[in-house]
């Protein structure tokens, strides 16, 4: 919910770029907290923590409204970050367990899903930013149900019967390739509404509806093309087309191209982490989970770094649309990373 609703907020409490990018890398930091936590305790199982990471999301959501300072905004978006965590890894393994289906993609398209329902909730509210929050908490309240019926227990497996996986040159490639893309979505996340939002923060926002609505079906999109190339290779394209849609709107911030950028971002976002996940299973698939426990972290580190040193970088260029050419950068070095191993058999 920070992405359509930082322009006002920044604009409230006099907040630069760098700044703003600090309260989203916070987020991104309870989330990365929260995955390495779930990593070392995967014995145990995830699921029984999703009530906890439900709790902190919602009240990450009214602190929002509520905190009267930057750094109670910073805490805020750090418990939202880390709820974030148990509450979507831990839903994930209650599928895996219900559905005998640990490599289904189809649950990661609620997160599509979401992003457009909670975007247009808050639609009504971008020049009150304090009632845009309060909106998305009560939104969240809704899903209380859903979350009070998922099933308890722990999912098979653990991470602690596997063996280490081997560093191998095509499992180094991909995990630094996942950091960089990390990096790059977790820029263009927080900035991509506030970059073209400076003449018209409602077509701005609907930017990120479009996001959302793209990205609720690429997880079938991308699950037919692994089928037909190899998964390296479908990796290589999401990752290329997600560069090239952070560099659309970098160069052209206006709400008609920014919308065309919008549906690659939102086309591609779900695509790389599905595919470079499964990757990491075909390197190393006697240490399967072990492995996407650790590249995950390594993605985590770099979704925290992103926002702030892109934001950074957009207040020594002048707009935050010429940083995020710093962030379409990284994105096509998470492609070009993977080039050795499209010959590979």
């Amino acid at each position: 919910m920070l992405t359509p609703l930082l322009p006002d907020m920044r604009a409230a409490a006099g907040l630069d770029a760098a700044q703003a990018g600090i309260v989203a890398g916070a987020n991104f930091a309870g989330y990365l907290a929260a995955s390495i936590w779930l990593a070392l305790r995967a014995r145990e199982g995830r699921i029984g923590a999703v009530p906890l990471g439900y709790v902190l999301v919602l009240a990450g959501a009214f602190a929002m409204a509520f905190a009267p300072s930057y750094p109670l905004w910073i805490g805020a978006r750090a418990a939202a970050g880390y709820g974030g965590a148990l509450l979507f890894l831990g839903s994930l393994d209650a599928y895996a367990r219900a559905a005998r289906a640990p490599e289904d993609l189809r649950p990661l398209a609620g997160v599509g899903i979401g992003i457009a329902l909670s975007c247009a909730a808050v639609l009504p509210w971008l020049a009150d930013w304090r009632g845009g929050w309060l909106a998305a908490g009560a939104l969240g309240v809704l899903a209380a149900p859903f979350v009070l019926r998922l099933p308890r227990g722990a999912v098979a497996g653990h991470v602690g019967d596997e063996p280490a996986p081997a560093l191998t040159a095509p499992l180094v490639r991909l995990a630094v390739s996942y950091a960089a893309f990390g990096f790059a979505f977790g820029a263009a996340t927080t900035f991509f509404v506030n970059a073209i939002a400076s003449d018209n923060r409602r077509a701005a926002a609907l930017v990120w509806v479009v996001v959302g609505v793209f990205a609720a079906p690429s997880v079938w999109l991308w699950s037919w093309v692994r089928r037909r190339v190899r998964a390296v290779g479908a990796l290589f394209a999401a990752n290329t087309l997600h560069a090239a849609s952070i560099l659309l709107v970098a160069l052209d911030p206006r709400p008609f191209t920014a919308a065309i950028a919008g549906m690659v971002f939102g086309a591609t976002f779900l695509g790389v982490p599905a595919l470079s996940l499964a990757q990491a299973r075909i390197l190393v698939p006697k240490s399967a989970r072990r492995t996407a426990a650790w590249v995950t972290v390594l993605y985590g580190i770099g979704q925290m770094a992103g926002p702030p040193a892109i934001g950074w970088l957009g207040e020594r260029l002048g707009s935050l649309a010429h940083g995020l050419l710093g962030a379409a950068a990284v994105g096509a070095v998470a492609a070009l990373l993977l080039i050795p191993d499209l010959r590979r058999r």
